[in-house]
């Protein structure tokens, strides 16, 4: 089978869980022997795979795009080439399955889909319908919804990630019903994280480690809030937040962040900006607690981040992080928006070591969602 995936992020041109979740299951289904390629969209999406090439540079007698790691090409296209591109390498290639990741990127499977008629597969990461509606979203989620809702109709399947998101999807689209599927992500286990994992509990500084984007549905106010309460009771924990803003430093992360409340906290929240996934992956390493406060989150890339390097998770009762994980064994569940349930369960792990411990322990590889690299395309022939 021989699939292309289209996509604005893809190794190492990561700005959030789609990077992760679209690299792991591209190399996932090249190691199964599916012959994959990769459309990478977009001018800042180069990464080390050169310049974007255009329609012309497409040819069907040479191999197109760059070699990653695991032997899949990779090219790189501007957005004002990919229509053309797309098309020209979709009739060269002739994949069996065109795989949509980025409702953005709709104009160009669309295109193809008129121009050639290849299957398309839609995986929806996150419904902006719903960015905006449970997770205070700004208007623009509302504008680019008739985008992706246009995606997710046409689409000959789609891909929910979760339980929550299929309902969600019936909700928004009761249209197509009979043409979804379930199929979470995976996450690739690689030797490094392996080596790096240790018991919890063996220090007295507790580091909470929060990792994503600084915007309301993401639960960032709420962990503000949050952690007087903690460190009043803990006053040695120290709470490493990463992320935010793309390409910010951890110096301007804090001058726009850092509430005035917290200014007596300081030494005690460190703000790191945005870093490359090998830096994020040290403090993966040297954490001792993972908090996901989300109002809204489809799936949750971070929680099995989490899960691969044995750490206790703290995470709202919600979409993907409710159905990965099981309260009081991988992990302590919440209601999302509760400030005082969330102290509580953080102060739950920070303040009881054994627990951090067996928490943990229980978060380790064997009990993480295997890669599910064909799932998606076999849907196709049910």
């Amino acid at each position: 089978m021989r699939i292309l995936h289209l996509t604005t992020e893809f190794p190492p041109v990561i700005y959030g869980g789609l990077g992760t979740a679209v690299g792991g299951l591209v190399t996932a289904s090249a190691r199964a022997g599916m012959a994959v390629r990769v459309l990478l969209v977009g001018e800042t999406g180069l990464g080390g795979y050169g310049q974007p090439i255009s329609a012309e540079q497409v040819r069907a007698d040479q191999e197109e795009g760059v070699a990653d790691p695991a032997g899949v090409s990779i090219v790189s296209v501007s957005w004002y080439d990919a229509q053309e591109v797309g098309i020209r390498l979709v009739e060269q290639w002739q994949p069996d399955v065109v795989h949509l990741h980025a409702f953005w990127l709709w104009p160009v499977a669309r295109a193809i889909q008129e121009r050639v008629g290849t299957p398309l597969v839609y995986t929806v990461h996150s419904l902006d319908r719903a960015e905006y509606e449970l997770g205070q979203g700004p208007p623009e989620c509302l504008t680019q919804w008739e985008m992706q809702a246009a995606a997710i109709t046409t689409a000959d399947r789609v891909i929910a990630l979760s339980r929550s998101e299929k309902e969600l999807l019936m909700q928004y689209c009761p249209g197509v019903r009979d043409r979804v599927r379930i199929v979470g992500n995976g996450i690739a286990d690689p030797s490094r994280a392996q080596g790096a994992r240790r018991e919890n509990g063996r220090s007295e500084h507790v580091q909470v480690l929060y990792i994503g984007r600084f915007v309301e549905r993401k639960g960032i106010g709420d962990l503000f809030s949050a952690i007087p309460s903690v460190l009043a009771r803990a006053p040695a924990s120290r709470f490493i937040l990463i992320g935010g803003h793309r390409h910010c430093s951890g110096a301007e992360m804090e001058r726009r962040w850092l509430p005035p409340a917290l200014s007596p906290y300081r030494s005690q929240i460190s703000f790191m900006g945005w870093l490359a996934p090998d830096e994020a992956e040290e403090w993966y390493d040297s954490a001792d607690v993972l908090v996901v406060p989300s109002w809204y989150e489809p799936f949750g890339m971070v929680i099995l981040e989490g899960m691969l390097h044995g750490l206790p998770i703290v995470a709202s009762a919600i979409g993907g992080p409710a159905e990965i994980l099981e309260h009081e064994q991988t992990g302590l569940l919440f209601p999302p928006r509760d400030v005082e349930a969330l102290a509580c369960a953080l102060l739950q792990f920070v303040e009881n070591p054994a627990q951090r411990r067996n928490s943990g322990s229980n978060t380790r590889p064997l009990h993480l969602p295997l890669p599910l690299p064909s799932s998606a395309f076999l849907a196709l022939e049910e």
